[in-house]
């Protein structure tokens, strides 16, 4: 089973204001537009991976996927690299894939910081399977 970690709060930053980030250098604005996102796949780590103590409710949720592998998942960790020129590439967000903003929000109402896929047993429809289509794959 793989476990996600998942941002449920928004980034520090995004307490900016329109004239702060308009005063930033290219540079933190950069850094800015890349901060990771409520619904942002952080980490993917093991089946019964032992989660600190910070990393729930308000700020993480983690979502447990059994009978997927940690290897078939690590690549929700990646960020959105714009590669255009390929000598220096431009992070563009530090994660590329994220959980839909409403399952994040049930959580959040519902004070779960665990969501557990159940694996489809013989169902025509497999909830590991539909949950993983509903992960979103950013693009700008």
């Amino acid at each position: 089973m793989a476990e996600l970690l998942v941002r449920a709060s928004g980034h520090w930053l995004d307490s900016k204001t329109q004239a702060q980030v308009d005063a930033m250098s290219a540079g933190d604005r950069q850094s800015y537009n890349a901060r990771s996102q409520v619904g942002d796949i952080i980490v993917v780590k093991p089946d019964g991976w032992v989660w600190g103590l910070e990393e729930c409710l308000p700020t993480f949720i983690v979502v447990k996927l059994p009978g997927v592998s940690e290897e078939e998942s690590k690549y929700y960790e990646q960020g959105l690299i714009d590669n255009t020129n390929p000598e220096h590439p431009v992070l563009l967000k530090r994660r590329k894939y994220q959980v839909p903003s409403d399952i994040i929000q049930t959580q959040i109402d519902l004070a779960e910081t665990v969501i557990e896929i159940p694996a489809g047993k013989g169902e025509e429809t497999d909830p590991i399977e539909t949950f993983m289509s509903t992960i979103i794959e950013k693009t700008s």
